[in-house]
């Protein structure tokens, strides 16, 4: 199975790599119904033993993957860098989601004969629920550190082009009292302005850091854009 966003390129095939039928299925509840059905009918005509691979990555494979487990079928997960690898050796035709499909049945077929297949199907054991919530945590705390990073990034940007020197206040652009101060007024020129009892006002920033933010404010400069841009930022 390829794996996309909205739908899923499914091939159904015997060991031997021979193709039984292609599909298209939604990434819906009738969509999975649709997929189970076509395979229980190739199960019942054949009578052998389903295993399941899919291609696909960012987490659309959910909740299919977790639905295969549970029909006690075996699952397989293609790794994407050594399947590269695997088209780089043996390349074919222009990739299209079919093409992929049909690649996961070659893939079964040639893993125990050719090296350079063996390690592009990967199977997935059972877990139990302990370990799949644990493992769902730490993935999205890593999105939301990333997330964290790149918003970061783009903010401290923003900063130097339209306020040189505001982001020098500050060893970190996370800093809660730095923070707390750029969003204490409407527009980022009034930090300029601001009083130093006004800035004792603002939580964590105390008399230490409102020492430094008027320093900084006898020097302020900004730039054209900062009408606009500061309420980006």
């Amino acid at each position: 199975m390829d794996v996309g966003c909205y739908g899923h390129s499914v091939a159904i095939g015997l060991a031997d790599g021979a193709l039984i039928e292609e599909f298209e299925i939604d990434h819906s509840p009738e969509g999975f119904c649709h997929f189970f059905g076509r395979i229980a009918r190739q199960e019942a005509k054949y009578d052998l033993p389903v295993s399941v691979a899919m291609e696909g990555y960012n987490g659309y494979a959910r909740p299919l993957d977790r639905l295969v487990r549970l029909k006690n079928y075996r699952l397989f997960n293609i790794n994407n860098v050594k399947l590269a690898r695997f088209k780089e050796i043996f390349p074919g035709a222009a990739k299209t989601d079919r093409i992929d499909a049909r690649k996961g049945l070659e893939l079964f077929q040639l893993q125990d004969f050719l090296p350079a297949a063996k390690g592009v199907l990967q199977e997935v054991a059972a877990t139990s629920e302990e370990n799949a919530l644990l493992k769902r945590l730490t993935r999205r705390r890593r999105r939301l550190v990333e997330e964290r990073a790149r918003v970061l990034n783009i903010m401290q940007a923003d900063l130097q082009a339209v306020s040189p020197g505001l982001l020098g206040i500050t060893g970190d652009a996370s800093n809660v009292w730095f923070l707390r101060l750029i969003t204490s007024t409407d527009s980022l020129e009034k930090l300029s302005r601001l009083r130093r009892s006004t800035l004792l006002k603002i939580r964590s920033v105390g008399r230490k850091y409102a020492e430094v933010i008027q320093a900084w404010q006898k020097r302020a400069h900004f730039s054209d854009e900062v009408d606009y841009v500061g309420e980006m930022i």
